[in-house]
């Protein structure tokens, strides 16, 4: 019988302790009842689940990160030169409402000030993987110095094992080639050793988790959903599209995962190899030179007219850029805004920004999947539709296949795409980057696909979305609940 009440003080201490870190530490009330909750409510499982999923911080491994971050930001002063292509505050974007291009010319983040908007660019859209590999396989091939290629999922499938083989082939040539994945979303490839036989040919292969339990590290809730590439330091990709078989038609009966990537040359290739260099200097912790020289940073020229920034995201205080890159578009907005989206959480803020847009009058329209491979994704989703319906929002659900793309435009002038989802977790938890692009002719494509998706969808009307039934109502509240962790 005593063995109770000490089991019981024990469950009083733990979750005493830890509610102390979440009042000091969770700024969203919503975020720090539920903790409080689970914590009091659940005997030691909480605190093992908080400690697991609810640590949404860098505590451990922040002053190894901060250190890269500095190493990387003194090379870029440094090495790319770049100050000519930097967009000034006394330059107007062409085309641009005031409001939007003020969003544009916000300045520098000091925060990461790596991160800048640069003129001379060319950017192009590539849909699915069926636009996606090839141009990826051939900018590769291509390659003379250096291939850098981070992503979330690289799936131990026919479309990995070809990219494997080729990035394998091109460092038997001589190619510098580094690949880092996401532990988590590589799971099978990373137990299965199914890049080894890259590593054998030269490729130089690293994975990056936030959950060490050997360096302190417990937070499995924490991934690196970044998806960026970059050759000779001159050309880049970024966007949503992993490597999959099911972003191949050919491989999914002619209906593969929707989704988007942008191609890139010119002077913004600079911040996504200064993106990828943070991550695989934190990973690696190879010697900075390496990566911050002339075969990675060389000097770039204007390719194009498109102004774009590289935007950041990020579970430490330097990388909440994201977040407000979002509600700063939304509220710039004078006639339009258009998302896709295949997971739609966000912020308060976001919602309420999405909700005066459209009560003044800007036509805001949103794409969400009719059938989500998160289902509890979707059903938290669906709990927040009726105050967007009320205010003007259009809601659109894509019918099948899953639509994974991820792109905001505004007043047909400005777009941002990435890897960042609308959710919670893609603003607050995951590492991301995105890119911001003012340019007609590639936001005309963005807009153009955008509204492609919504042809393909079905439109949920005030009434349909008030009369689902209760049940219904109530599983979605309940999974909204769980905001914090979704």
């Amino acid at each position: 019988m005593g063995e109770i009440p000490l089991l019981s003080l024990g469950h009083v201490l733990l979750a005493l302790g830890l509610s102390l870190d979440v009042l000091l530490n969770k700024d969203r009330p919503v975020s720090a009842v539920l903790w409080l909750c689970i914590l009091w409510a659940i005997p030691y499982a909480g605190a093992v689940g908080y400690l697991a999923f609810g640590v949404d911080r860098i505590s451990r491994g922040a002053r190894e990160r901060r250190v890269v971050q500095e190493m990387v930001r003194q090379s870029a002063r440094l090495a790319p030169r770049l100050d000519r292509h930097v967009l000034r505050a006394s330059d107007a974007p062409a085309g641009a409402p005031d409001r939007l291009g003020r969003h544009i010319l916000r300045g520098t983040d000091p925060a990461v000030p790596v991160h800048r908007v640069l003129t001379g660019n060319a950017a192009r859209l590539l849909v699915d993987g069926d636009e996606f590999y090839p141009a990826f396989h051939d900018a590769i091939e291509a390659a003379e110095r250096t291939v850098h290629l981070q992503t979330f999922i690289f799936a131990a499938d026919r479309t990995g094992r070809e990219l494997r083989e080729l990035l394998a082939e091109r460092a038997r040539q001589g190619v510098t080639v580094r690949l880092l994945y996401d532990r988590f979303g590589s799971t099978r490839a990373h137990f299965t050793r199914f890049l080894d036989p890259a590593r054998r040919a030269g490729v130089q292969v690293r994975s990056i988790s936030q959950a060490n339990p050997l360096k302190g590290r417990f937070q499995i809730n924490l991934r690196n959903h970044r998806k960026v590439a970059v050759m000779d330091g001159r050309v880049g990709f970024v966007g949503g599209i992993n490597i999959s078989d099911r972003n191949v038609s050919a491989r999914r009966d002619g209906a593969p995962i929707r989704d988007y990537h942008v191609r890139l040359e010119g002077p913004a290739v600079a911040d996504l190899q200064l993106g990828f260099a943070e991550d695989w200097l934190f990973a690696s912790g190879e010697p900075p030179g390496t990566l911050l020289g002339h075969d990675c940073l060389p000097e770039l020229e204007p390719a194009g007219s498109a102004l774009v920034q590289v935007v950041p995201g990020g579970p430490e205080s330097a990388g909440r850029g994201l977040a407000e890159a979002f509600f700063a578009a939304i509220v710039a907005a004078e006639e339009s805004i258009a998302i896709a989206t295949p997971y739609f959480v966000p912020d308060e803020p976001i919602i309420r920004a999405l909700r005066y847009a459209a009560r003044r009058g800007v036509d805001v329209r949103l794409v969400v999947p009719g059938r989500n491979n998160h289902w509890y994704t979707g059903f938290a989703a669906r709990s927040l539709y009726g105050s967007l319906l009320e205010a003007g929002v259009r809601v659109f659900e894509r019918r099948p296949p899953f639509m994974h793309a991820k792109a905001l435009v505004v007043d047909d002038v400005y777009a941002m795409l990435g890897s960042a989802n609308l959710d919670y977790r893609s603003l607050h938890l995951n590492f991301e980057t995105n890119v911001e692009i003012v340019d007609p002719d590639f936001v005309g494509s963005v807009a153009r696909q955008v509204q492609a998706e919504i042809d393909e969808s079905r439109e949920v009307t005030p009434e349909a979305h008030a009369s689902r039934p209760l049940a219904r109502r109530l599983a979605e509240n309940v999974c909204r609940l769980f905001e914090p962790v979704l």
